[in-house]
């Protein structure tokens, strides 16, 4: 007869085994982007040098946007990718000139899908910020996304990351942007922007979102393992998508309970204040989210 008394202590073995093995693939893979976004982080806020022993004091003059411009345009063909610039140079009511480039790339699908779904984030600071949590951490999570989007052997939809430039100047970049997207019709899903990210003082990794519709924001919460907390109050930015008729949603940390960095828009605003766990973390969740949206069938 045969003796089974061992048999529980097998399975929970094997099970402990297996439990090991996943906790260790989370472990590189966080480690793995960890990496990578502090790399990018490093050189968009001049804690590394971005280009030879050229270093960034921040992205707000001219000659900085277009470093960090061609930073990330040359970033985006890295990775597979053919990108552009939307350029312009236009005037506001009060006779204001503004000149910028937006940097994006489309991510096309793989069943001739005439949808887009649109991520990204801001690229520029404000005067004398280096603009690590606002925004180069946005940046680097945008960017970390597509570099796994791109990898998906079938996307049931087009993907388009954008950099905005000039946000901090009346928002004139994602202007710009949404009037190009307008005027060729481009058939957009949704507009997701990240913004705000990489301070977790009290460490549960929390998120918040401004979401125009129900749909968007229960996208989020179903792949979250981490609270989310709802924004009420809307935002200039996310105004600017909706009024034209776009669904839109703004990712960030938790503001309104005031887990947020205290050094945005200051010259404190540096590498060294990012949590890059939670802002991995967070990409996760982002690439989730995109993930099955490019997996659904329409």
């Amino acid at each position: 007869m045969k003796n089974y008394r061992y048999t529980p202590l097998l399975i929970l073995f094997l099970f402990c085994i297996q439990v090991s093995l996943s906790q260790s693939d989370d472990v590189v893979r966080e480690a793995e982007i960890i990496n990578a976004q502090k790399d990018m982080v490093g050189k968009l806020t001049g804690y590394i040098p971005i280009k030879g022993k050229k270093k960034l004091s921040s992205r707000s003059s001219t000659s900085e946007r277009k470093t960090a411009a061609d930073y990330l345009f040359n970033s985006l063909k890295e990775i597979g990718l053919k990108p552009s610039r939307n350029s312009y140079n236009v005037q506001d009511k009060k006779g204001k000139q503004y000149t910028g480039s937006n940097i994006y790339a489309e991510i096309p699908s793989t069943n001739g899908s005439n949808e887009y779904v649109i991520f990204g984030a801001h690229y520029d600071t404000t005067e004398g910020s280096p603009g690590a949590v606002h925004n180069a951490t946005g940046v680097a999570l945008a960017y970390y996304v597509a570099t796994k989007l791109v990898k998906l052997p079938n996307r049931s939809r087009n993907f388009i990351i954008v950099f905005f430039d000039q946000q901090e100047t009346n928002m004139i970049g994602c202007r710009m942007f949404v009037k190009k997207l307008k005027d060729e019709k481009f058939n957009v899903h949704s507009m997701h922007r990240v913004d705000y990210m990489g301070w977790d003082n009290d460490e549960d990794r929390a998120i918040e979102l401004l979401a125009s519709n129900i749909s968007l924001e229960s996208a989020y919460r179903l792949e979250s393992s981490v609270p989310v907390f709802k924004r009420k109050v809307s935002t200039p930015e996310t105004r600017v998508f909706s009024t034209l008729g776009y669904e839109t949603i703004t990712i960030t940390a938790e503001l309104q309970n005031g887990d947020n960095s205290p050094y945005v828009h200051q010259a404190s605003d540096k590498y060294t204040t990012v949590n890059f766990k939670y802002l991995a973390s967070t990409s996760e969740i982002v690439y989730k989210v995109m993930k099955t949206m490019s997996e659904e069938k329409k």
